[in-house]
């Protein structure tokens, strides 16, 4: 059975905010969800994924809280920590997922962005997100020590 905390070297590795992040091909999504009850929230659920051969992260993600069954009538709050920002793709499908889920919040905290060097859609993706509700961040050193303290 995986863990599921990241070891502290991976973490520190693969969410590094540099500007050449040469060898770090993986994507790494450490998630915490939690429903909010009036002024409350309870955690329901941490952990981290990885992308796998022809399925990103979020994609995978996105599999994983399809098959829970949420109430429609409760909030929840969903909040990623990726080691790169989601692609075009990604981010229509996320967007459309939170259409299709408007009791479902999500943050994104990222490590980097990602720009595929073919297309110059990332940055419209991210609008996308955004116009979907979602809040995104760029994660700096002090934001990684949070996300170490409280992801991992």
């Amino acid at each position: 059975m995986d863990s599921l905390l990241m070891k502290q070297k991976k973490f520190l590795y693969h969410f590094k905010n540099v500007r050449w992040a040469k060898g770090r091909h993986e994507t790494y999504l450490c998630y915490v969800v939690k429903r909010r009850d009036s002024a409350t929230s309870c955690s329901l659920d941490f952990g981290h994924l990885r992308n796998k051969s022809g399925c990103h992260v979020e994609l995978l993600f996105l599999r994983y809280i399809s098959d829970w069954d949420l109430d429609p009538g409760r909030c929840y709050r969903v909040t990623w920590f990726t080691s790169w920002s989601p692609c075009y793709d990604c981010a229509r499908h996320v967007a459309e997922f939170l259409r299709w889920n408007p009791n479902l919040s999500l943050r994104i905290f990222t490590a980097r962005l990602y720009f595929c060097e073919d297309r110059k859609a990332e940055p419209e993706g991210l609008r996308r997100l955004h116009r979907a509700g979602v809040q995104i961040g760029i994660m700096t050193f002090k934001g990684e020590t949070c996300t170490l303290e409280r992801a991992i």
